[in-house]
């Protein structure tokens, strides 16, 4: 037996966290370790580790892996008025895992759960209509794996349908895990900015906790649609009291989705990402259908494309998708578009989110103070920006529309 120490990582972009050698590794000798920023990384115990090299085969980030075309591009929306709201757009992903599940199947994908107050994203599996909700809506920081690819295969052997859902790296991941083809298995990456820690994003959360004395934190939507679709976060606080509480508030006037929409706190391989172009890891590729009222304004004047209520795009990358898109489709609203009308509005398409001047600073201010310093810090620097988004959010949103509409209208001609 060689003696050889395993590195599976000689440098931080080169590691994605999709925990796949975790999963693959016979003898759980690795774990996912926070460094100081808060980000995953694994850790071998060398005690337990017998060096049968598993874990560097099962890398897809480090080996490489071949992407898929998009076949069709469609612009979408849920029929189900319900499950479209508790959406982050167009609810596709929930018709798709409803359509699984009446199937005897298994739903894999990102939740974000609470306890004793502090946030925990993590995926998990669902086996019930009634769950689909844990997987519902834009989770803007990055879900730890933990067993779920050795679960899936367990389901995917015993002949079960399984759906899979996550970031492109996730489902590399999850594929290089498996090491054969499954006919039962369905994939679904979504378009992906880049993910900060969970870390980071809890000590916002118990600095918001703190911040209005509440006892803790209970919920937290990054896209509620209450004021229509957008970028509109929802926290639910329990008091000492018992009383409960959701307060809104648009992104802009918040450090950390600020810090996330301007790429300052991704993870360091995010921003060498190889799986931001038109070549896609899943089955299907989802997001938001951003740029719509330019690339199909004809869409916009029907009332099922409603653009207060969200629209998704969707790419079905592979054969497997486009026969599985035809079993679903009476449950969507669905007009076809084109990859080069998606990409204009979603960069994470053409290529990888850029690394900013600020993200230096905001880490390292992270690392060496308390998340308080930080936020005083956004409101110092960002001062003139949240005043403009204070304004801007004050105006009806119908008002707002107009004026984009008139925008329009001017550079047209």
């Amino acid at each position: 037996m060689s003696k050889d120490k395993i590195i599976l990582f000689d440098d931080k972009k080169n590691c994605c966290a999709c925990g796949a050698c975790m999963n693959i590794c016979p003898k759980n000798a690795i774990k996912m370790q926070e460094d100081e920023y808060g980000f995953l990384y694994p850790q071998i115990d060398e005690n337990k580790c017998v060096q049968c090299g598993a874990c560097q085969k099962v890398c897809a980030y480090q080996n490489g892996q071949v992407g898929n075309t998009p076949i069709k591009c469609y612009a979408a929306v849920n029929k189900d008025k319900e499950e479209l709201m508790k959406s982050a757009s167009g609810g596709i992903f929930a018709a798709m895992a409803t359509t699984i599940l009446k199937d005897d199947g298994v739903v894999f994908g990102a939740a974000l759960d609470f306890e004793n107050g502090h946030a925990h994203p993590h995926h998990i599996a669902v086996r019930e209509v009634s769950q689909v909700y844990r997987l519902q809506g834009s989770k803007y920081v990055q879900s730890a794996i933990e067993n779920t690819y050795v679960e899936a295969k367990e389901e995917l052997d015993l002949g079960k349908k399984v759906l899979f859902s996550g970031t492109p790296c996730q489902i590399a991941g999850l594929y290089s895990y498996l090491r054969k083809g499954y006919e039962n298995l369905y994939t679904v990456d979504v378009i992906c900015h880049g993910v900060p820690s969970a870390k980071f994003f809890d000590d916002y959360i118990q600095y918001m906790t703190k911040k209005n004395k509440a006892k803790a934190v209970i919920s937290y939507s990054f896209r509620d649609k209450k004021k229509g679709w957008g970028m509109n976060n929802r926290i639910g606080f329990e008091y000492a009291s018992g009383k409960k509480k959701n307060m809104y508030i648009p992104a802009r006037l918040t450090s950390y989705n600020t810090f996330f929409l301007d790429g300052d706190i991704y993870r360091e391989n995010c921003y060498q990402c190889p799986y931001a172009k038109r070549e896609r890891t899943g089955d299907f590729t989802i997001g938001d259908y951003w740029g719509i009222e330019k690339e199909h304004p004809e869409l916009l004047k029907r009332d099922e494309f409603d653009e207060r209520k969200g629209i998704s795009c969707i790419l079905v990358n592979t054969d497997k998708g486009l026969a599985f898109s035809k079993e679903t489709k009476t449950k969507f609203y669905l007009e076809e578009s084109s990859f080069g009308k998606i990409k204009k509005k979603n960069g994470q398409l053409n290529h990888a989110s850029q690394k900013t001047k600020k993200r230096k600073n905001i880490m390292m201010r992270y690392k060496m103070e308390p998340y308080e310093k930080v936020e005083e810090w956004f409101h110092k620097v960002y001062r003139k920006q949240i005043l403009v988004h204070t304004i801007y959010n004050k105006i009806p949103r119908k008002a707002r529309l107009l004026m984009k509409n008139i925008i329009l209208q001017v550079k047209k001609g």
